[in-house]
């Protein structure tokens, strides 16, 4: 039996962040990862690129960086050895880079990195959480501590630990629907890296892929758009365009049927670009994820429930620990398209799903805190939100700074020998330094 001062579960952008901060103010962490890696849905999930952490205001030709100071040092070294960014898309990145940089930050930190890890269930102590039993290769362990981070995405240590949450959509709870990413090597990029932006280069793509759909050449059940960035490596796009309805992330099950159904559909549309499209002509499938991703499983209801007014209003918080101008991006739980209209309804993304122009939005300290679990947040998309306003805070710079603030709220916590009931909003907020200040450029 092992005792931590905090123990995170979860090693994605959230849940690295969470780690290293709580690690870096003298906490003894641990941090429970079912995959062989940081990052997440970064890393393992293969998502990219970050969405979320540029704010654009008119008149202004640089975007200013709405991050934590520690997520902009991590990218700014990514970008110093060629891993961050290319013109047509400056939020992309290198995983396998990013990988190595987050060992090392937590590694040096002394974080206990417990990779290949599963969470099983929650011990109690009374009516307080006391631990956490998981599967490692060594067999069956219980790890005690006396505050719970819960980064796992789905909201897994929450659940376990009976908090209520709610499912997808109002009504019918359906959820977003799953993505199975992937990257394409071999792609003769000149072309596509003349243009202006992504739109105009994937525009040249996208008249094939009209075109074969019109003609049924393709066999493609989602005909709205080829969607790919760019990539910082010679020959490379990352693709995100797969649509996968009606899986439930946190079954295995819905995990399984989305996996395969991802590689189905990624197998259609790679086979199309080889045989039909000039510049893939000498292109191959260069890489998959280890699991689909998940846009949306469980909201869990916090102190604060966000809404989609929190979100087109740029709201801001006197506990605003985060921050972000990422748009409402709801993928429709059937068919295809967006849906703003909570009904399945296809429509386009509207001015009335953003925050005004030149602002944005913050996320509560109140939203991590869950009723009646004291030593407990959850950091991660599962935060307390509504379905719509989770499908703009739900990306994964704002997750960062969700993380790293919750773990500067367990050293706050531990200062008083207390749990995170006794934390401030505003004292987090105080702690983190950088919110108070105007966003710069990065």
């Amino acid at each position: 039996m092992m005792k931590y001062d905090l123990i995170v579960c979860g090693g994605g952008p959230a849940g690295a962040a969470a780690a290293l901060a709580a690690a870096s103010g003298g906490l003894r962490t641990a941090l429970v990862e079912r995959f062989g890696c940081l990052g997440g849905m970064a890393s393992a999930g293969l998502v990219n690129p970050l969405l979320g952490l540029e704010l654009n205001r008119p008149g202004e030709a640089r975007s200013r960086f709405l991050g934590t100071p520690v997520f902009g040092a991590l990218l700014r070294t990514l970008r110093r050895d060629g891993a961050y960014g290319t013109r047509l898309t400056p939020a992309a990145f290198d995983e396998e880079q990013l990988k190595i940089r987050l060992d090392e930050l937590l590694s040096a930190a002394g974080v206990d990195l417990l990779f290949h890890t599963m969470l099983l269930d929650v011990v109690r102590d009374g009516g307080t959480l006391s631990g956490v039993r998981v599967l490692g290769k060594e067999g069956v362990t219980t790890l005690n501590a006396a505050l719970f981070i819960d980064s796992t995405g789905d909201g897994d240590l929450a659940a376990a630990a009976g908090c209520p949450f709610d499912t997808g959509r109002p009504g019918d709870g359906l959820m977003q629907p799953g993505t199975m990413s992937f990257r394409m090597g071999g792609v003769d990029k000149s072309e596509l890296s003349e243009q202006s932006d992504i739109r105009a280069a994937r525009a040249l793509v996208d008249t094939y892929f009209q075109q074969a759909c019109r003609s049924g050449a393709l066999e493609y059940p989602y005909r709205d758009f080829i969607h790919f960035y760019d990539y910082p490596r010679p020959g490379v796009l990352h693709f995100n365009m797969t649509r996968i309805n009606g899986i439930d992330g946190c079954s295995s099950r819905g995990l399984a049927r989305g996996e395969t159904e991802g590689r189905k559909q990624v197998k259609i549309i790679t086979d199309w670009l080889v045989r039909e499209v000039p510049c893939f002509r000498n292109a191959f499938l260069e890489k998959l994820p280890q699991q689909v991703g998940i846009r949306e499983t469980r909201h869990f209801r916090g102190e604060y429930a966000m809404e989609r007014g929190d979100i087109v209003s740029g709201r801001k918080f006197t506990d605003g620990i985060a921050r972000s101008a990422y748009f409402i991006d709801i993928h429709s739980p059937v068919g295809s398209g967006f849906d703003h209209s909570q009904q399945g309804t296809k429509g386009a993304v509207l001015e009335a799903y953003k925050p005004p122009a030149g602002d944005y939005y913050e996320i509560p300290f109140r939203s991590l805190r869950l009723p009646g679990a004291d030593n407990l947040l959850v950091a991660c998309r599962a935060l307390s939100a509504s379905h719509v306003a989770a499908a703009a805070v739900r990306v994964m710079s704002p997750m960062f700074a969700v993380g790293e603030a919750a773990g500067c709220a367990a050293v706050l916590a531990r200062r008083k020998n207390g749990s995170f009931a006794e934390v401030d909003g505003e004292a987090v907020r105080r702690a983190l330094g950088y919110l108070n200040r105007e966003p710069e450029a990065l």
